[in-house]
């Protein structure tokens, strides 16, 4: 299988890479940071592709690259993203967190749609049960009238838009799509490990391996369930928040960001 992983750089995507290349899996891996992408690359055996997930044209020459370079895609893993402590504005205008966890890969997934749905392949979107900290506004995506809280409410937003995402996509293309929650992973969290909320993540924090787990089972195909489920460990998590579970929703969520698109140059 040729199978693209984004923020592979480190973390739960390094881990996800590493696994699925020894079980003989052709992958293909996506950073930011030129260096560690490339040791990622040669620690797999695969290509290596870096893009700013900061500059929706980064990511439109990486699909270009990506059809390039490959006929079929047959998995493709958005897991690039995380939670920004700092509120900003990317270099396209948009609140970063927002761009980085859902309106870049959401470019992607579409720009690389003909390579995906030609295999019928699994689109995976890493997510969060910070989901459940904030719905998706519409009509405030860049977090303009609601509290920051050290990017929680951003990073809650962008977690359930993918939540949603996974479930609209089958709707519109012939593939597989699913999300999951890798758990409190340890890496540096947007600054929260040095936080009133350290304590906390130091007693529930999981290694990079363990966090990648469905990751890696839902991209080689160990584990499946009905389009667009969101996955805990293992399990399906059939408690949905009412927004996501909504095909309304994902329908009207889809419309915002293909307008956000059209005014990104």
């Amino acid at each position: 299988m040729r199978i693209v992983i984004t923020g592979a750089s480190s973390g739960i995507g390094r881990a996800a890479a590493i696994a699925l290349a020894q079980q003989g899996h052709d992958v293909t891996v996506v950073g930011r940071d030129p260096a560690r992408t490339a040791e990622v690359a040669r620690l797999v055996g695969g290509d290596a592709f870096v893009a700013d997930f900061d500059r929706i044209a980064e990511v439109r020459e990486l699909a270009a690259k990506l059809r390039d370079a490959y006929p079929i895609i047959d998995a493709l893993a958005n897991n690039a993203g995380g939670i920004i402590g700092t509120r900003g504005l990317s270099a396209d205008g948009i609140e970063r967190t927002w761009q980085h966890n859902v309106l870049a890969p959401f470019v992607l997934t579409n720009l690389l749609l003909p390579r995906l749905v030609d295999s019928d392949a699994r689109v995976i979107f890493t997510g969060s049960n910070a989901s459940r900290w904030a719905k998706v506004d519409l009509d405030d995506l860049q977090l303009e009238k609601r509290a920051w809280r050290r990017g929680l409410t951003a990073y809650g937003q962008a977690k359930r838009a993918d939540m949603m995402l996974a479930r609209e996509l089958p709707r519109r293309a012939d593939l597989t799509a699913y999300s999951f929650h890798p758990g409190p992973v340890a890496t540096r969290f947007g600054g929260l490990d040095s936080g009133p909320l350290a304590p906390l993540i130091a007693r529930v924090i999981r290694t990079p391996e363990k966090g990648a787990g469905a990751m890696i089972r839902l991209l080689n195909g160990e584990l499946s369930g009905p389009n667009g489920t969101y996955f805990i460990d293992d399990k399906q998590d059939r408690g949905l928040p009412r927004q996501a579970a909504d095909p309304e929703q994902g329908a009207r969520l889809w419309a915002a960001l293909e307008e956000q698109v059209s005014r990104i140059p």
